[in-house]
């Protein structure tokens, strides 16, 4: 491995010198530059987190956007920094780099961490696509019951786009709609959104774009004329166990309903509930799209995101020795992140979880692992960890997204 990245780190020096001795001041805009001059990832990968964004799109797949995004500055040159300003705790640097003969400007917001928490390589004259669907947008039927099906622990159903039918992976993790680029990359019609700084030297579209959808339709939930983010979603077809996800269908989607997931019956089911503040359940508080409970476990008080797209349950880290006397065959096994890495980690089933003023569960798969990347916005409630599939699979569970309850034990 040492070989490996000596020789790698020569390999680059030898390609573009120019860019070796760049340096802007932000250690983390440094790294962003070298990812662009290596054309890989795991140069910026330690200064990004859960939370960080491409642009405007969804931060959950910024690591797979920035990788269809770096080619496209392959043969750009002479980084500089051109200013830098606070906000907040952050500060924001705008940086030049030169493409074919022309200097254009980008920007980056560094957190006092230096971590990246925003990377904007969309100039300001490119199409700006809202991916948020409001009331006027959606066609929403007051309920909706349709069939799931449950592979490896992640849900799929069926949808519809521009008469393309298939899978869908349903993510209450997820922030928005997503389509696979693999099948809504391009179209006949010159329906693809491509902004112009996008596009490759040879003047060719950008491999990330957004499509624009004339008709979806899931299940009678229905839009028209969307311009909607693609993304390539092989690797997450793969981890389902299907050929090929059509898309993915996120919080956009499922904000105006309650939402019962019933994984012994293998269905969703969609209702438009009245908004009543006397409504029965567990209370939830909203962070950013992920409903967010208490838990207790061992006499500590957890702050948990319920995550139907989480394969296992996950506390962070720092819970492991804390917990260690409730887990069941616990073991350290190999965990693989959005970035591909595989890391070690602490896995076991944990004995007891009891969510506050709500049901116990018991014997809970559980992997601890280090969430601090997702704490990074100090408006935003601190996270402990993640519910997913082993608990809603013990029991319906209903999330309320209109009157910020969760239900157990049916509607």
């Amino acid at each position: 491995m040492r070989t490996f990245f000596c020789s790698f780190c020569l390999l680059l020096s030898l390609r573009l010198p120019a860019w070796a001795q760049a340096v802007t001041g932000s250690e983390p805009l440094d790294k962003l530059v070298a990812a662009m001059q290596a054309q890989s990832v795991a140069v910026v990968q330690p200064y990004l987190l859960a939370e960080t964004r491409v642009s405007h799109l969804p931060a959950a797949y910024t690591a797979q956007v920035l990788a269809q995004m770096l080619p496209r500055f392959k043969d750009a040159a002479t980084p500089r920094l051109v200013r830098q300003s606070t906000e907040g705790a952050n500060t924001r640097y705008v940086f030049a780099l030169t493409q074919n003969g022309a200097e254009k400007e980008y920007d980056v917001l560094v957190t006092p961490a230096n971590k990246l928490l925003e990377i904007n390589l969309l100039q300001a004259e490119a199409k700006k696509v809202d991916t948020r669907l409001s009331v006027q947008d959606l066609t929403t039927p007051a309920e909706v019951v349709m069939p799931m099906r449950i592979q490896n622990g992640l849900l799929l159903v069926t949808a519809e786009v521009d008469g393309q039918r298939g899978d869908f992976f349903l993510d209450s993790g997820a922030p928005a709609l997503l389509l696979n680029k693999m099948r809504f990359g391009s179209s006949a019609s010159g329906s693809t959104v491509v902004a112009s700084q996008l596009r490759g030297v040879n003047g060719t579209g950008a491999s990330f774009d957004y499509y624009h959808a004339t008709n979806f339709n899931w299940q009678g939930i229905s839009f028209h004329n969307r311009d909607v983010p693609t993304l390539d979603l092989t690797d997450l077809a793969r981890r389902a166990g299907v050929s090929e996800l059509l898309g993915l269908i996120g919080y956009n989607l499922l904000s105006q309903y309650a939402v019962t997931l019933d994984y012994a019956a293998q269905t969703v089911t969609l209702r438009k509930p009245t908004p009543d503040k006397s409504t029965e359940g567990l209370p939830f508080v909203m962070r950013g799209h992920l409903p967010v409970v208490e838990a207790r476990v061992a006499g500590e008080t957890l702050r948990l995101a319920l995550d139907c797209g989480a394969q296992q349950n996950l506390l962070d880290v720092r819970y492991a020795a804390a917990f260690a006397s409730q887990l069941r065959n616990s073991e350290t096994v190999q965990l693989a992140g959005t970035d591909q890495k595989a890391r070690s980690v602490t896995s076991g089933e944990l004995r007891k979880l009891q969510l506050v003023q709500g049901p116990t569960f018991r014997n809970q798969p559980t992997v601890f692992s280090s969430i601090s990347h997702l704490n990074q916005k100090p408006d935003q409630v601190t996270l402990d960890g993640l519910l997913g599939y082993p608990m809603f699979r013990q029991q319906p569970t209903t999330i309320d997204y209109v009157n910020k309850v969760v239900r157990f034990g049916g509607q």
